[in-house]
């Protein structure tokens, strides 16, 4: 089973997947990602035209409600969690419904669940969440990129919002 890890700088962010052993540095402010393929040591890079999303409840969310992930019975057994629904737009006249859960305290994300019609049900969940940037060079593509031309990738809408998708 995968597990999608995100790590975001300002500018940056690193998508990977648990045991894969590829990886995506997306360069937002630059308008460039990276896919990396550590085992071959080959870098692709290519335009990035999606915006940065950051990992947050959007303004138009609904609350659904509030549940203690645990139990409540003991000090320290169980975090608040809020639930959180609504809708984005994926691509012209069409939306993705999502529900996402935040810890009350701190703000963190638990989960999304995102419907995109055509396409289904995406599922994220956030495990192991470290506070700041433990190494920030981990942003920085290996040197395998350094002459990597620039593709043109079949980038359409749609696969970008999936692609990069919280």
């Amino acid at each position: 089973m995968s597990l999608l890890v995100l790590f975001v700088c300002t500018t940056l962010g690193i998508f990977c997947c648990g045991r894969s052993t590829r990886a995506v540095i997306c360069c937002f402010l630059q308008g460039v990602s990276y896919e990396i393929s550590y085992p071959n040591q080959t870098c692709k890079k290519a335009p990035l035209k999606t915006p940065f999303r950051p990992i947050e409840i959007p303004p138009d969310a609904k609350l659904l409600g509030k549940v203690v992930l645990g139990t409540n019975l003991a000090p320290g057994m169980g975090v608040l969690i809020n639930a959180w629904a609504g809708a984005v737009p994926v691509l012209k006249g069409e939306r993705a419904k999502y529900k996402l859960a935040f810890t009350e305290f701190g703000c963190l994300p638990i989960s999304s669940q995102i419907h995109v019609e055509n396409v289904g049900w995406i599922f994220t969940n956030f495990y192991n969440l470290v506070i700041g940037i433990e190494d920030p060079n981990e942003f920085i593509p290996p040197p395998s990129c350094d002459k990597a031309e620039l593709q043109q990738t079949e980038n359409e809408e749609l696969k970008e919002f999936l692609r990069f998708i919280i």
